[in-house]
């Protein structure tokens, strides 16, 4: 049986285990640097690459529990959240403490991986017996400060949510099993964060041959994203960003750059119909965009550069241009000059995700994204211009 067969079967009966667990095992694999090895060996031929890279949210997306990858704050009079947990800092790191109603008893598991690059939130994990296991309370941007976990409820707490490798392939850029098939585990050869490999494929040994051969401008290469198909392009990214729902034919980590991603992840099984989620299925939004189908070459890098940190809107809107021109805007005499600045938030709406949403004493938290079908959405561009009027 796979290792992800097995581990979701693991994760059903995890939540079978008691709450409070005597004598438990918080040995961890050795941690590795968010700056993972695959990434290092780039820098030396692509420096201006690789200072921008690391600063993205791809590279950030996991990294090791240090205080300066978590966001929330350990202070005191900030770390108790809902009299029920308390996170603390320790001489040999951060842990997470949750007590029983009477306060009697309580469980204390460590801060060990850190998951999200802490724009809309994070959340953590940590080790227990060669598995990675989510802690129940998360940080989040919007709120400022400690949340429950996407998906637990307020007032409850789990320590026994276990990650599966699917999880962990769109989060890290290597996660080997290891163990026995009766008792799996993850081994502690792995890395943390997105890295070149995860969209370029094994350069070590392209890295080796230009390091021992710095004025050969040929030789080995690696796979290069830009020269594939646009179908291939996109699976590049739909790898991670068509939904966590689709079932797998091959073991995690083990598409390579350029495959079809269909031999490795079942198709999905309507691709317009529901509406996809805002939250990790932007490719499926992209194809319902009538930029999309209108042409035959756009896709994801269309937009987007990987290798930099994007968050200025009205610099992405400059990609816009390349096929629209500002004057056929209808409502470009009513913004003015606010309307580069407007486009992306009116043509892709930050819009509330119903797979993401944080349980809270005051009721549901929905999370918002943006929502990557290119189009026209009435009501927002009003609320958008009413906004405008009231500055």
């Amino acid at each position: 049986m796979a290792l992800s067969k097995i581990l979701s079967s693991a994760f059903l009966l995890a939540f079978a285990l008691p709450f409070f667990w005597a004598g438990v095992d918080r040995r961890q694999p050795g941690a590795q640097s968010a700056s993972s090895r695959s990434v290092q060996s780039c820098r030396a031929c692509h420096q201006p690459i690789f200072e921008t890279y690391i600063q993205t949210a791809h590279f950030k997306t996991s990294s090791p529990a240090t205080e300066e990858s978590i966001k929330g704050d350990f202070s005191a009079g900030r770390n108790v959240f809902g009299a029920r947990f308390k996170m603390e800092k320790r001489a040999d790191g951060f842990y997470q403490t949750a007590y029983e109603s009477s306060a009697a008893r309580s469980r204390t598991e460590r801060f060990d991986i850190v998951i999200g690059s802490g724009r809309k939130g994070q959340s953590y994990l940590y080790w227990k017996d060669g598995l990675l296991f989510q802690l129940p309370v998360s940080y989040l941007a919007g709120a400022g400060g400690w949340a429950n976990s996407p998906g637990f409820v307020d007032g409850e707490a789990h320590f026994d949510r276990l990650i599966p490798p699917r999880c962990l392939e769109c989060h890290s850029a290597s996660f080997k099993p290891a163990g026995a098939p009766s008792a799996p585990r993850y081994s502690s050869d792995y890395e943390l964060g997105i890295s070149c490999q995860n969209c370029h494929g094994d350069g070590s040994n392209h890295a080796a041959y230009h390091i021992s051969h710095p004025a050969e401008k040929t030789g080995r290469q690696i796979l290069n994203p830009a020269r594939f198909s646009r179908d291939r392009k996109l699976d590049n990214c739909a790898l991670c960003h068509s939904g966590a729902a689709r079932e797998m034919k091959r073991p995690p980590f083990s598409y390579q750059p350029g495959d079809k991603l269909e031999a490795y992840l079942l198709p999905e099984s309507d691709r317009d119909h529901p509406v996809p989620d805002v939250h990790g299925n932007q490719v499926a939004l992209l194809r319902r965009s009538k930029c999309y189908r209108a042409s035959e070459t756009m896709s994801c890098s269309t937009c987007h550069n990987v290798h930099q940190l994007e968050r200025d809107l009205t610099w992405m809107a400059r990609k816009c241009l390349q096929c629209h021109q500002t004057n056929n805007c209808k409502m470009a005499g009513r913004v003015g000059a606010r309307l580069m600045s407007a486009c992306i938030d009116c043509h892709m709406p930050n819009q509330s995700s119903r797979l993401i949403v944080i349980d809270t004493s005051a009721g549901k938290l929905p999370i918002d994204y943006r929502n990557h079908t290119i189009d026209v959405y009435p009501k927002v561009a009003e609320t958008m211009l009413q906004a405008m009027r009231e500055k």
